[in-house]
């Protein structure tokens, strides 16, 4: 099981190696909103100009990180379904959606 501590901190690194490699800089994390599901930890960041001006063309287009505790690589949460409804698919292995 991955901690709290450490979900953040792949979170981090996935987001500043390969979700946003060109602004490392930019990223903050908001550890205070990490939340524990069967899958894994879904964490939020923000960029840093879009928390100093509010402005929301500088906001992330996704800003949610997710952190499975099998120890695969951290990922961005899908933009649909919502976050809780994609990680519940995950745990009880309906993601993909079956294509009927």
């Amino acid at each position: 099981m991955v901690t709290k501590e450490e979900a953040v901190s792949a979170g981090a690194h996935f987001l500043k190696t390969a979700g946003y490699p060109d602004r490392p800089d930019s990223i903050v994390m908001l550890p205070d909103t990490a939340i524990e599901f069967p899958y894994g930890w879904t964490v939020r960041f923000d960029f840093k100009e879009h928390i100093e001006t509010g402005d929301f063309t500088k906001a992330p287009f996704s800003s949610v990180v997710v952190v499975p505790h099998d120890g695969t690589p951290a990922h961005f949460a899908p933009t649909f379904p919502p976050t809780e409804q994609y990680m519940e698919m995950r745990a009880t292995g309906n993601w993909p959606p079956k294509k009927g």
